[in-house]
């Protein structure tokens, strides 16, 4: 199977490379939501976030935050997302693990629709959902000696 960002990554396919290390490599997205829209995408090839090393996670969302400051405090972008996706479902495209950084300027096209009010009972139920799976959190943090 092909990947698009292995392919970048091993310079096979062109891109406009912001920043790189042995690991990583940010480069602008080709369909930016915004001016400036980045991927920081590790070098090794992992589907989603849920498969991607713990290490690996750490550095790319380090790299993802400095730049989300350097649009913030440097280039006084008004917002900044910072997301990944995994799953068809949840928008992923690229079956390759990346963070999306995405600095938002003032009329962009950017709107805030599709939110409701948190009930009660909805907290309730993610509250006890999410509470038996609390040692992955811990297992992460113990890898990173947090």
């Amino acid at each position: 199977m092909t990947c698009v960002f292995c392919e970048i990554s091993r310079k096979e396919k062109p891109a406009h490379i912001i920043y790189e290390d042995k690991d990583i490599m940010v480069i602008l997205d080709i369909n930016p939501i915004s001016k400036g829209h980045l991927l920081v995408i590790p070098k090794e090839h992992h589907e989603a976030i849920q498969d991607t090393p713990v290490k690996t996670l750490v550095k790319t969302w380090v790299i993802a935050s400095a730049f989300a400051k350097i649009y913030r405090d440097k280039l006084k972008a008004p917002g900044v997302n910072v997301i990944t996706n995994s799953g068809s479902p949840a928008g992923q495209v690229v079956f390759h693990f990346h963070v999306h950084v995405i600095p938002r300027w003032e009329q962009d096209g950017f709107k805030k629709g599709g939110r409701h009010v948190l009930s009660e009972e909805e907290a309730s139920e993610i509250t006890s959902m999410l509470s038996d799976y609390l040692d992955i959190v811990k297992s992460y943090l113990n890898e990173i000696s947090i």
